[in-house]
């Protein structure tokens, strides 16, 4: 029996659930072992209760459910990623209870290497919040970053597109099947998600969503991110606190935007805050600004940043400036002591007429992600400006 299938097998056991999964998985050592295993094992096993129910759907040993799955991925091009594979991110294996399998479609970014912030909040979102997480959204994803989030109505779907207009990735995590759209008014977010980012979900393909899967996927939601910005939340049954309350047991790190003090959509934000359970957001540059040391640093592996399964050589690393190329001497306020030399690099490019990322990225020698973080960092602190297209010295 391959890995691959006893992994969908023991995810597919009815009343088991991830945690009990996981359990088994430990207690036994593989999903084969778990699948060898007798009624008496199953019952006896070290520090892993199980109730006759779940021993029950443990002891059916059919594997046709499994199976369909299996070629029903295969046949629509769904990815299968198992809690054993090198391709499942070690952030969410970390957790308490990761999914055993996840299901992808599109193209599944390297988490290890790119690090995910989720933006999350409520369906019934107003003007300000979708202003402000399709703002959060863009920052995150000029900066390298990928931006986590559920594709639902609202302040999730703003984040969404506000990463894709920036060019940036994006990944939405969905509470059934990732060949199920919903909402059904998304249809074309989740079209544009697919043709750079990835959509993913525990559930098998044709899975309808259903109530008690949104709170499990939630966790999948924060366990992919380094930190969980929640934009607004009426209250404390919506879906956001519950994603700010699984990043918190995670250990992760918890943001809330601020709203007026009599606005029903920013209550729970501003408990959070009052509570220091949340860290107040004042901008998305601030975010940016905290976690780009997670971002790729310079290196001499050519491997793609972006993605798992499509390794690639990027331009960086073809070229190096010419040698005849010398550049002007950098005013003293451009060139502070505070800029790294990645940073002082990238001016320099800049004063020697190098204008657009796309170019600098092809002559700074460093990996794109961190080259659109330094960029952000330095429009930011009015460094680089955008003049027509094209970056130039602030200051000038």
């Amino acid at each position: 029996m391959s890995s691959r299938l006893s992994y969908v097998w023991l995810a597919t056991r009815r009343g088991l659930g991830a945690g009990a999964a996981v359990g088994l998985l430990r207690a036994f050592g593989s999903p084969e072992a778990v699948f060898a295993a007798d009624r008496t094992s199953l019952t006896t096993a070290r520090d892993c209760p199980l109730r006759k129910v779940q021993v029950d759907a443990l002891c059916d040993k059919n594997t046709d459910e499994a199976e369909r799955i299996l070629a029903q991925c295969a046949g629509d091009g769904i990815q299968i990623i198992t809690l054993g594979d090198s391709a499942y991110p070690d952030r969410l294996r970390a957790i308490e209870n990761p999914p055993v399998v996840l299901y992808v479609r599109g193209k599944w970014p390297d988490f290890d290497v790119m690090p995910g912030i989720a933006v999350v909040g409520t369906r019934e979102a107003t003007p300000y919040g979708l202003q402000t997480a399709e703002h959060i959204g863009s920052a995150l994803g000029r900066a390298g970053f990928i931006t986590v989030s559920g594709m639902a109505l609202g302040n999730d779907g703003a984040a969404h597109r506000g990463a894709l207009r920036a060019g940036g990735l994006t990944v939405a995590v969905l509470a059934g099947g990732v060949d199920v759209c919903y909402p059904p008014q998304h249809r074309g977010l989740m079209g544009d998600i697919l043709l750079s980012g990835a959509i993913v979900s525990e559930y098998p393909p044709g899975t309808e969503p259903r109530g008690e899967h949104y709170h499990a996927r939630n966790r999948i939601i924060s366990g992919l991110s380094v930190a969980a910005v929640i934009v607004e939340a009426p209250g404390y049954r919506s879906g956001a606190l519950i994603t700010a309350r699984a990043a918190l047991d995670q250990g992760r790190d918890v943001y809330a935007v601020p709203g007026a003090l009599d606005a029903p959509q920013s209550a729970a934000c501003n408990a959070l805050i009052e509570k220091g359970e949340a860290a107040l957001l004042r901008s998305p540059e601030a975010l940016v600004r905290t976690y780009s040391g997670l971002l790729p640093a310079r290196s001499g592996e050519h491997r793609a940043p972006h993605f798992v399964k499509t390794p690639q050589k990027t331009h960086a690393a073809r070229q190096t400036p010419r040698k005849t190329e010398k550049p002007a001497p950098p005013p003293p306020s451009v060139m502070a002591d505070s800029l790294s030399g990645d940073e002082r690099r990238i001016v320099e490019l800049v004063q020697q007429g190098v204008g657009t990322p796309e170019d600098l990225i092809e002559r700074c020698g460093l990996p794109a992600p961190r080259v659109m973080s330094l960029i952000t960092m330095l429009e930011m602190d009015g460094i680089l400006r955008r003049e027509k297209g094209r970056l130039v010295i602030g200051c000038q």
